[in-house]
């Protein structure tokens, strides 16, 4: 039987999947995997945190995109980060490619990213 702390992480996560606006089957998936749990009981926590949301006054306001250039280059570069630091050399070549796709796609100047040139 799952403890009270992760029962509260999944609904935290599923959460965050929601005011990312990943598409519930997606999230119910990544949620699944993620803690080893049923779709059902997924889905059950994304019925949680949808109810929490919508109760909250603090969740992303109706305008507010889904995401932006900036806050996904500080998720990709945060998970660069950790591939890094478990020496998963090829997933962090992987983001690192997605990090300067990123940053072309917004008109950033990638040919001289290397600060020692």
């Amino acid at each position: 039987m799952a403890t009270q702390r992760e029962i509260a992480a999944r609904h935290s996560y599923a959460r965050s999947l929601l005011e990312r606006k990943i598409r519930v089957s997606s999230a119910a998936t990544m949620i699944s995997t993620k803690f080893s749990v049923s779709r059902s009981t997924a889905y059950e926590d994304l019925k949680i945190a949808a109810d929490e949301l919508d109760a909250s006054d603090d969740g992303p306001a109706e305008d507010e995109p889904a995401i932006d250039a900036e806050s996904m280059l500080a998720q990709l570069a945060h998970s660069a980060d950790k591939a890094f630091a478990t020496d998963d050399f090829k997933a962090a070549a992987q983001l690192i490619k997605a990090i300067d796709q990123v940053k072309r796609w917004n008109g950033y100047n990638t040919e001289s990213a290397n600060p020692f040139s």
